[in-house]
Order: C-alpha cells, then structure tokens, then sequence
C-alpha cells in the first residue's frame, strides 16, 4: 500500500512541476505587457522572456500556484480520492486471493495430496466436501468475482480455461449428482468439450442416472444436448439422447422441442430429422407440440425428403392449426413435386381459413403449375390473383409467360404482356427474354428484332443473355450479317461484354456460312475478352475449315486446342477424319486416329474407327478398309451388329466383295455380332459375281456363327 501510494505522490509531484512552467511562462507573459508597453508579448525576442522567467520573484510564482491549485480544486479532489481507492482496492484483492489459496489448502480430498491440491486450485475444477448449505457456512446473497475468480455454491472457484485431466478429478465427486450438475451446467457455456467429458467420466465411474433426480437429470441434459448442438456435435448429442433413453428416465417432449428448433436455427436440416427419428421410435413417448412439426416439416423441404412432408403436414394438423409459413412449406413441397392439385388445394384451404395469403404463395402455386404443364389452371389462379388485387407483381407474368412459351403459345405471351402492362406493371429483364425466347423458338425472328427494338426504346437495361438469346435467332434464320450487326452493337454501342456462349454461336454461324476468317477474327476478339475457347469452339472451327477443306488450317487450329490444354473428344477426331477424307489425306487420318486419341488420353470409340473404315471404302482402299477394322478389333470388341451393318452394306455396294468377305472372316474369328442377313447378302452378291473364294469365305465364316444351314439352299 505505501509503494502504491508513493507512485501517487511522485505523479502528483510531476503534475505540479508541470503546473509550475505553466505558471512561469504566464508570469512572464504579464511582465512583458506590463513593463514594456511599446512592445506587444509576441514581438518579445525569446531571449528576453527566458531571462524573465527565471527573474521572476518567488512570491509571484507561490501565488500563482495557489491560484490555479484553486482553480482546478475539484478536479484534484478527484484524481487523489480515485487513486487511493484504487490502491486500497488492489491491496484487498490481493490479500483475498491469499486468504482462498489457504483455506484450499487446508480442504484436501481424501487420496490427493498439497501439490495435487495446488494443482487443482490453478488448472482444474475443485469439488469441495464442504457445502454451503452447513450450518457454520455465511449464506451468500451472489457469487464473489473478482477478476474471472468466481465462488460457486460450493465456496470454490469455477474451471478456468485450461484444466488438468478429468481422470485426476476424484470419482466420488464425480457421481455426486449435487456437485457434478453445478459444474458441468456452468462449463456447458463455455468450455463444452469439457462439460462432455467430465460426463463420460462420470458415467464410466458408475454414475447412475436412473438414481439422480429427475429435475437435475432434465437440466443436465438439456444443457448437454443444447450445447452440443450449438457446438456442431450432433453426433454426441445423439449419443446423449441414447444415454438418456436407455440409462436415465427417457427423452422428454421439451428436450425434443428445444433440440428440433435449435438444429433448424443452426440450418442443421439432416441432423433435426436424425434426432426426431431416433426419440420418435420410443413408442411411449406422444409429442403434441405443433413447433416440433413445423420444424420437421421446414427440414423435410429443405433437404429435399419431400415424402416424408405430408405425414409431418398431418401429425402438425392434428396438433394444432398449422400457420401460415407451414402452408407456405407444404406448397413448396407441391411445386417441387409438381403437384399441382395438393398446391391449390392448399390455396383453397388458406382461403377457407381467411388467412391473407401473400405473392410468394401464389407465386409458388402458380410455378407448380406451370412445371406441371396447367397453363390454364395457372390462367385461372392468376385470373383470381387480379380479382384479389396487390398480390401479383412481374414475378407472377413471368411465371405465367414461360408456360405459354414452353407449349408454344407465342400470341397468348404477347397477351399477356399486354396485360401485364395494364396493370402497371413494368416488365423486367426476365420477361424480354422469355418473350424474345419464345420467338426465336417458333421461327419468328422478325418478331424477336421488334421485341428487342421495344426494349432498347423503352430505356430497358440491356445485358449479355438478351443479346445471345437475339444473335441466336438470326443464326438460326441464317441471317448472320444481322447476328453480327448485333454483335458491333452490342460490343460498342451498348457496352456489354460477350461471353463465351455468344463467341460459340457466332463463330458456328459463320463457319456454316463459309466465313472461316470472320470466325477467326471472332476468336482473337474472343481472347481479348480474357475468354478461354472450350472445345465446342475448335470444333466448330474445325467444322469450318472441313467446308472450305483447309487441311493445314486445321491442323494448326488442333495445334493449338492441345496446347491450350483442351482435350479433344470423339467429336474432334470425327470431325478430322471427315476433312482428311475430304482432302484425300486418309494416310494421314490412320496415323492421327493410331497416334493422338493415346497422346490425349482419350478412348476412341467404335463410331470413329467405323466412319474411317467407310470413308477408307468409299475410296476404294480396301487394304487399308481393312487395316482399320483390325484397329477397330483392337480397341472395342465385341462389335455391334449395326456397326458391320454399314460397312458390309457398303462393300455389297460398291462391289467390293473380297473385302467385306474379309472382314467378315475377321468379325467372326472375333466373335463378333453380325446380322444373318447381312452375312447373307454378302454371300449372295458374291455367288451373282460367281466369285467362288468370297462364297467360301462367307461360308466359312457363317458357319462359325451356325447359320450355314440358312444359306445351303441357296
């Protein structure tokens, strides 16, 4: 106490020296104004007003001291009683703390000697013998804190943060229920892996539930299973529920309750309804609380388990009248099932209730219309919506719109933009874009350019997927001189950046249309746009040059697909065999279809190596028809009948008989699957070409398959 009043004293004493050069700077201030009237305080060189300071009589400092000492009396008095309570009240602390370590000491449990005692006092929770509630202990009318030390009922402190093993606690302690439920109610808000540890501890030295009274035993485990929940442990709480059920008097409904709302507040859909059905298969127990229903119901949705909604639906009924926001769920459960009848038949129960239904609910009965093709139930909801006025908004046309658009009904979307507009209601982005969907659907391109020149008209935001959705009109109408002027408008006269499903389209209607350049510059705008071409793109770039026969084109743009770390498909390889075919380079498209599908880690399939072996036919180069084939049986086997369909079909064709004898011979060593009259038709072609090695051939080959008796009376 008297060092900490010693720091006062020296702070004291610095203030006053502070006070003091204050002081002297003042005086000097009045002995210049005072003394020197032709010269103002500020005209005074600094040398002269140093020199007057410390000339300044002693008397004159003294006073001035006592004059601002008087002057700041009050806040003085302040400063000096403050700090003396605050020392005294540090020393008494101190000295309290001393007072609680010794008595500690002194209260050993039986087996635990002073270092262990010590221990406890600093890391671990201290369960004391001596009660508050004896005769010689004070009663307490709050805890004593001071400074995170907290006195329980018991008269010891509350676990800190770090606490010694539970296995040192003393069992005795643990398996009284008077002690045990104080301390792990209290570490359940703070410290909850440690409340469930001292839990199990307490179980697995013989704590019997079944023996604790029922009002400690309620608040344990409500406080356990809460917090476990509240910590994400919904594993342990499920475990603490079967503790419960199977050692302790059994789960109760408000435990249920307070579980099922926690969980659904926590979003932990899957995790409520686990709970429920575990507790639920207890028999005996009856749960009449509606909110258990309803969060159930909410879970149900949410996770997407609507099968299980129309039982919580009814047990929530039979509990009570179910509220507006459950009627809402159980429609969201009809439009995800697109049920349309149970979604109106709820509106219908909603109105007979006289409750006041909002947008979202209609909105949502209208959508499970919709996606149930009841356009024109969904017209007589919304007829009803009108009659009722301010429930219906753009979300509710919009809804409406798509359903005439997806069946068709190009003139009732129109209608009901007209309608729409006659109710003030401003159509929104959504809505331009169904419109301009439905016409490019039907065909109607020149309906879609004056629905796209109304909207620009009309100051309406334009943005990318409006553009695209136009642009793919008028490349579906092989008008790609009007998809390009929307595109420049687009890119400059809007500003609205392209994406990639534009460039995809655009270059695709360009290659079709023989503007191979066009489409390459398309794509270099492409990459100015920080977009990365898919394989859709090279494909259809490839597709171009196939047109134009650009075979070294080709090979460069493929150059540049693989290095860009774009991995070719089936389609690719199709596509390159088709030009190299074209370009009479099927040396060339052997080697690519033997070397690049290995080097891109790509399995070719059957499709690809059968289109080779056509075009290799349709040639006339059937050594090399044949060569392919055997890659064919490389790589897939056993082949399709319909695969040696079309290659038999083409050697019967164009007469190549040795051939297709061939590579009938090799389908059936492989055990492949040939029609019979496929087979047949080669054998005949053969016999009409008096051919006699082919007839020999294809009998052979038959025979392995036993159809030569088929064919002996021929």
């Amino acid at each position: 106490l008297a060092s900490k009043i010693g720091e006062l004293v020296s702070s004291f004493r610095l203030a006053l020296q502070v006070l003091a050069s204050l002081a002297r700077f003042t005086l000097a201030a009045r002995y210049f104004s005072d003394n020197t009237p032709h010269f103002s305080f500020l005209s005074a060189s600094s040398d002269a007003m140093i020199s007057a300071m410390f000339t300044l009589p002693c008397d004159g400092v003294v006073s001035v001291l006592l004059q601002v000492a008087h002057d700041l009396r009050v806040e003085l008095t302040f400063v000096v009683v403050f700090g003396f309570l605050w020392v005294a009240g540090r020393h008494v602390e101190a000295a309290f703390v001393r007072k609680s370590r010794r008595n500690m000491f002194k209260q050993v449990p039986a087996g635990m000697n002073t270092s262990a005692a010590k221990y406890c006092w600093q890391a671990a929770p201290c369960f004391s013998k001596d009660r508050t509630d004896s005769p010689q202990a004070p009663p307490r009318s709050r805890p004593d804190v001071r400074d995170g030390l907290v006195m329980q009922t018991a008269e010891l402190p509350r676990v800190p943060a770090t606490s010694m093993p539970v296995a040192k606690i003393d069992p005795s302690l643990l398996c009284d229920p008077t002690r045990l439920v104080p301390e792990v109610l209290h570490l359940c808000r703070t410290q909850v892996q440690r409340a469930l540890e001292i839990y199990r501890t307490a179980m697995l030295v013989g704590l019997s539930l079944r023996h604790m009274p029922q009002a400690d035993c309620r608040n344990l485990f409500m406080e356990l299973v809460t917090s476990a929940i509240r910590a994400g442990k919904t594993d342990e709480a499920l475990r603490l529920l079967h503790d419960l059920r199977e050692q302790g008097p059994g789960v109760t409904v408000a435990l249920l309750a307070s579980s099922t709302k926690l969980c659904t507040s926590k979003q932990l859909y899957h995790e409520c309804l686990a709970i429920y059905d575990y507790v639920s298969s207890d028999s005996s127990l009856r749960i009449g609380d509606k909110s258990i229903w309803s969060c159930l119901l909410f879970c149900a949705v949410e996770t997407g388990l609507l099968q299980r909604c129309h039982f919580f639906f009814e047990k929530l009924k039979a509990s009570g009248a179910p509220s507006l926001k459950d009627y809402g769920n159980m429609i969201r459960c009809a439009s995800m099932t697109n049920d349309c009848e149970l979604a109106l038949a709820l509106v219908q129960e909603l109105r007979e209730l006289g409750a006041s239904i909002d947008t979202v609910v209609y909105n949502t009965v209208l959508a499970a219309c919709v996606a149930a093709d009841r356009v024109e139930e969904a017209r007589i909801l919304l007829g009803e919506m009108e009659a009722v006025g301010g429930v219906t908004d753009v979300i509710t046309y919009n809804l409406l719109a798509k359903g005439y658009a997806k069946a068709g009904h190009i003139n009732r979307c129109f209608q009901l933009f007209d309608q729409m507009l006659g109710q003030n209601i401003k159509p929104s982005q959504v809505t331009y874009g169904i419109l301009l969907d439905c016409c490019i659907n039907m065909n109607e391109v020149n309906k879609a350019a004056e629905v796209f020149d109304r909207m620009t008209n009309e100051g309406c935001e334009m943005n990318t997927v409006l553009y695209t959705i136009l642009i793919k009109g008028f490349a579906r109408a092989g008008q790609v001189d009007q998809a390009m002027h929307v595109y420049e408008q687009m890119r400059t006269g809007r500003s609205v950046p392209p994406d990639l499903i534009t460039f995809s389209i655009l270059i695709k209607a360009n290659c079709d249309d023989r503007r191979l350049e066009a489409a390459l510059q398309l794509l270099e705008a492409m990459l100015e746009f920080k977009l990365k071409p898919d394989e859709v793109v090279f494909n259809n770039l490839l597709g171009g040059c196939v047109k134009e026969s650009r075979a070294e084109l080709a090979r460069k743009i493929y150059k540049d697909m693989v290095t860009a770390g774009i991995r070719p498909s089936n389609a690719t390889f199709s596509i390159l065999i088709q030009l190299f075919a074209k370009c009479k380079l099927l040396d060339e498209a052997v080697d690519m279809l033997q070397r690049e599908p290995a080097a891109q880690g790509v399995s070719p399939g059957p499709q690809v190596f059968s289109q080779l072996v056509l075009c290799c036919l349709r040639e006339r180069q059937g050594r090399r028809a044949v060569e392919v084939y055997k890659l064919l049986l490389e790589h897939s086997s056993p082949i399709s009948a319909a695969t040696h369909s079309s290659i038999l079909g083409m050697c019967v064709k164009l007469n190549m008989l040795d051939t297709g004898a061939e590579i009938l011979g090799l389908a059936a060593e492989a055990n492949g699957s040939v029609d019979a009259c496929d087979a047949q038709h080669l054998l005949e072609a053969a016999q009409r070409k008096r051919k006699t090695q082919c007839v020999d051939a294809c009998i052979i080959a038959m025979g392995r398959w036993g159809i030569a008796s088929i064919i002996a009376g021929h």
